[in-house]
């Protein structure tokens, strides 16, 4: 994204945004995302404090007339692990319930029931991260928008 702004005021207008105290209601109840992050010179990361499972790096770059803005947005390395976790362990507790002398018994269909129910799961997870990026990427082009 390029904007007609001094990259040096776009570090400054980041770094005002973020860490901030998220809004509530009645003094308890959170009811806005709270951003946090870290600008170091030209490089930026941003995440959500309460939802991290992605995250924006990028860097801002002097141009003619102003500056252009390069992010990336993408899930961590823990979320990832988090996600193959789960899906380990759902594998792992489905075996074990279909296992069982009461239980349905272990056979091809019952697997891949599992498996199937372990990959909802899955899902679950990433259409939660789809939100989070939609959010992040918001909040990004809220900030580096120029100014009226």
């Amino acid at each position: 994204m390029e904007v007609p702004i001094a990259p040096e005021a776009l570090a400054s207008r980041l770094r005002t945004r973020l860490n901030q105290r998220p809004k509530r209601v009645l003094g308890v109840l959170k009811v806005s995302d709270e951003w946090i992050g870290a600008v170091h010179g030209n490089q930026f990361a941003v995440w959500e404090r309460r939802q991290h499972a992605m995250r924006a790096e990028g860097r801002i770059r002097g141009v003619r007339g102003g500056a252009r803005v390069e992010a990336r947005i993408a899930l961590t390395r823990r979320s990832s692990v988090m996600m193959a976790i789960f899906f380990v362990l759902f594998a792992v507790g489905a075996v074990g319930v279909l296992s069982q002398p009461e239980g349905l018994g272990i056979s091809p269909a019952t697997l891949v029931i599992a498996v199937l129910a372990g990959f909802g799961t899955l899902l679950i997870f990433w259409i939660g991260s789809l939100r989070q990026r939609a959010a992040l990427r918001a909040f990004l082009a809220d900030v580096f928008r120029p100014a009226p």
